[in-house]
């Protein structure tokens, strides 16, 4: 009789227990943590983390406590009512911008992903947009936009919605738009609403388009109510998109807690880069606690397809969600980066760029240098 098969959490499980008297020795100076993330599809190291014991490796405690928009989060993280967050990558970096009289600051050590995002537009004005039905071309949609806009003139702007003032997805947004000559800023009228709302405010017309993290584009074209204009990965390769943010008095406070939860983390990270695996996740995704949505809603872009519209085979897509891992540099948050980020958020408003400084390449190596000598170890003792 063939033993049963063993799941995800069993095997992460056997690891973690041949581990643990490895990793206790970091001597974390708080094992009980609150992490905040919103209902997104690339919350899914988080969810991974907890769920297949990754926290319990570096034995940590964590509880995982949902949000619904991002300046809540970032106010919770802030006023101390949570130990870490996974936030937008640019947040870290605006703060002042966002909150002058903020006296405290936010870093990050590990990017958690890249990519993620897509730009979504009323099925009501593709139609009137008049571009083939089968179109998966951003700039064809961009162009016929366009000319729309100009044919409106006298009307209410058209509304497209970002979730957050400076997020990847405003910078995205802004870009495609600019890349078909339309003016961000006076040509249409730019929201900010919390992600998990796009889509409602979508099908009652309160919105004629967004750009939003996944799986808000997904469901709008399973909704029949949107039409994907084009993923963003294939505007803006790579970008950053999901930190795992803390302000800078907890992490010189809790140096050993913070580097156990990048470990942690970034393990997680490393695990779904394994397509099998990603299905794995879907499951757990799933989960009531966690996303509450079914599974195919939620599989499509971590499985890098996708469908633009109600009845259009899907495509691929791929890198649509890029998790950081070990063989890559994705994670590493660098100075460089947080230079190009800020240089596209100062299109929108001047930012000093010292705030850059909160990309912190050398937690990231700390992290890595940390799991090299852990496997080192372990290989040593088999």
């Amino acid at each position: 009789m063939k033993p049963a098969p063993r799941s995800p959490e069993d095997a992460v499980a056997e690891q973690n227990n041949s581990e643990y008297s490895i990793v206790t020795s970091l001597q974390a100076e708080k094992r009980n943590l609150k992490l905040l993330y919103l209902r997104l599809t690339d919350s899914a190291p988080l969810i991974v983390a907890r769920e297949l014991g990754y926290f319990k490796r570096y034995g940590l405690n964590v509880e995982l406590q949902r949000e619904t928009s991002w300046a809540t989060l970032r106010d919770k993280l802030i006023g101390g009512a949570a130990d870490a967050a996974a936030m937008l990558a640019p947040m870290p970096l605006t703060v002042k911008q966002t909150l002058p009289h903020c006296e405290e600051a936010l870093l990050t050590g590990l990017i958690l992903s890249c990519n993620g995002n897509a730009i979504t537009l009323s099925e009501k004005l593709v139609q009137q947009l008049n571009v083939p039905r089968g179109s998966t071309n951003g700039d064809l949609l961009g162009t016929a936009l366009k000319t729309h806009i100009e044919h409106r003139k006298g009307k209410p702007s058209l509304k497209f919605a970002s979730v957050y003032p400076f997020a990847s997805h405003t910078l995205q947004l802004r870009h495609w738009l600019a890349s078909a000559g339309i003016s961000p800023d006076t040509d249409v009228q730019l929201l900010v609403l919390p992600p998990e709302q796009m889509v409602d405010h979508l099908r009652r017309g309160d919105i004629d388009g967004y750009c939003v993290g996944e799986p808000w584009n997904t469901l709008a074209v399973q909704k029949g109510i949107g039409v994907i204009a084009t993923p963003c990965n294939r505007l803006m390769p790579a970008m950053p998109e999901k930190v795992l943010a803390v302000t800078a008095s907890w992490h010189e406070q809790n140096p050993a807690t913070h580097l156990a939860l990048r470990a942690a983390l970034l393990e997680a990270c490393s695990w779904l880069n394994d397509g099998a695996q990603r299905r794995d996740a879907v499951g757990l995704l799933g989960r009531e606690n966690y996303l509450n949505l079914p599974r195919e809603t939620l599989t499509p872009s971590l499985d890098d397809r996708l469908s633009i519209r109600p009845g259009s085979p899907p495509t691929t897509n791929p890198g649509w969600h890029l998790f950081s891992n070990f063989q890559s540099d994705h994670g590493r948050p660098t100075e460089k980066k947080a230079r190009e980020l800020l240089s596209l958020c100062n299109e929108i408003a001047s930012i000093n760029e010292e705030e850059a400084q909160v990309f912190r390449a050398d937690l990231y190596q700390q992290t890595l240098d940390f799991l090299r000598n852990l496997n080192s170890h372990n290989t040593r003792t088999v």
